[in-house]
């Protein structure tokens, strides 16, 4: 649902809730401003509870067209600022999204965001699941691959812990990411 969030995991004490859509109208230049708008953000989902918002979506438009600075020092005091936090109080994760992503390889040192996997890994479970690697290149997987963080904004996506770990736990990662790849490709 694009309003709600939550669905198929009530059997594990996870309810459906709202999907909040907060803005920033931060400028590339004021980075402050941005993660103010994000960690107020934050603070509300956590203040209303699980049963009103089980996740975020935070669109950044000023950032849509500098990957390079969204993925690079945006992304990095993002996580670290989150990974503090989680260290005190482990109530949520982030993945971040962005029009112009690319998968990250080997020799970029970009990790990606928030558990995208290389080329290289991702081909793994292309071939797990069926032969595809005789009509996807590398190329169709890394673009396969992108389109699954791609979004119209910038956008930092806040999710429940808790929420988080239920839904990872009952998917397979690897059928997960080959179904998609060959949808988007």
């Amino acid at each position: 649902s694009d309003t709600k969030s939550g669905h198929g995991l009530a059997e594990f004490g996870v309810p459906v809730a709202n999907i909040a859509y907060p803005f920033s109208n931060a400028s590339k230049n004021n980075l402050p401003l941005l993660f103010y708008h994000v960690w107020l953000s934050i603070f509300q989902m956590v203040r209303l509870g699980p049963t009103k918002v089980s996740s975020i979506l935070l669109a950044a438009p000023a950032f849509d067209d500098d990957f390079p600075l969204w993925s690079g020092p945006m992304f990095a005091m993002l996580e670290t600022s989150v990974a503090a936090i989680m260290e005190a109080q482990a109530e949520i994760g982030v993945v971040c999204f962005h029009p112009h992503y690319k998968i990250p390889n080997e020799q970029s040192g970009f990790p990606g965001f928030g558990q995208m996997h290389s080329i290289t890994k991702l081909q793994s479970f292309v071939v797990v699941v069926d032969d595809a690697t005789k009509t996807l290149t590398r190329n169709d997987i890394a673009a396969g691959g992108a389109w699954q963080r791609r979004t119209p904004h910038a956008t930092i996506n806040v999710l429940r812990a808790d929420q988080l770990q239920q839904a990872e736990g009952r998917r397979n990662t690897g059928l997960l990411y080959a179904r998609n790849i060959r949808v988007l490709t």
